[in-house]
């Protein structure tokens, strides 16, 4: 039998994903600690960081539309965030 995947708000996506500066993608608020999803494009290099699911990539976002984090600081213009928060934007 084989076990159903379960969705983990707080790790959406795949690790170590890696991004061209420039790239459109979107941040997944509920992994990034942001009240709401939003979209932004990449403005750094990867920078590697350990976490406790193993390595993963810190990319700094510059958001489309300036974002508010869950304890309502804000607004924010770029961020860093993993690489497991955001997917290329379509």
């Amino acid at each position: 039998m084989l076990a159903a995947k379960v969705y983990d708000p707080y790790n959406p996506y795949p690790m170590r994903q890696i991004f061209a500066i420039g790239a459109k993608v979107v941040i997944s608020g509920s992994c990034g600690g942001w009240r709401d999803d939003s979209k932004g494009v990449i403005i750094s290099a990867a920078e590697s960081v350990p976490t406790v699911k193993g390595e993963d990539y810190f990319y700094w976002v510059q958001f489309d539309t300036p974002q508010h984090d869950l304890s309502d600081d804000g607004p924010y213009y770029k961020a860093q965030i993993l690489s497991r928060c955001l997917k290329i934007s379509v």
